[in-house]
């Protein structure tokens, strides 16, 4: 039986993105915020989809992050900044 939560790592990472940087934003809130559809951006924080390189690059060039960070979890390319923060 197939994963439910492929990417539920990727998604937690998403999910602390948003509630370091934005914790009075519901999902959906935050999803708009970024020109996401909310739908979508659900199934991209609990697991059940992988965001889409260009939606990530868009997180990373706001929130001075890596695509290393989001897709493997890897600090080690983060400012130092980010770092603290996520």
């Amino acid at each position: 039986m197939p994963d439910a939560y492929p990417y539920a790592e990727i998604g937690a990472r998403l999910r602390r993105l948003r509630e370091t940087y934005a914790p009075e934003l519901t999902q959906r809130a935050w999803a708009e915020k970024h020109g996401f559809n909310p739908t979508q951006y659900n199934n991209w924080e609990k697991g059940s989809r992988r965001i889409t390189v260009d939606e990530a690059e868009r997180l990373c060039d706001q929130y001075d992050l890596t695509l290393d960070f989001v897709y493997r979890g890897k600090v080690s390319g983060l400012s130092e900044n980010a770092r603290k923060v996520v």
